[in-house]
């Protein structure tokens, strides 16, 4: 495992996640927010995520 310095020698984000919000995994806490991404993604559809080769 790295130390830290040595992370922020190399500019890499450091990010700590606490296991504790894992009980949160499985629940919805923004419904309201979720309906409304829904509706618009029923109205306008998906975008087309083609790969453009070069």
């Amino acid at each position: 495992m790295k130390s830290i310095l040595e992370l922020n020698d190399k500019k890499l984000p450091v990010v700590r996640i606490d296991k504790s919000l894992n009980k949160y995994s499985n629940i919805v806490l923004f419904p309201e927010k979720v309906e409304k991404a829904r509706q618009a993604f029923e109205k306008l559809g998906l975008p087309d995520f083609k790969m453009h080769s070069r």
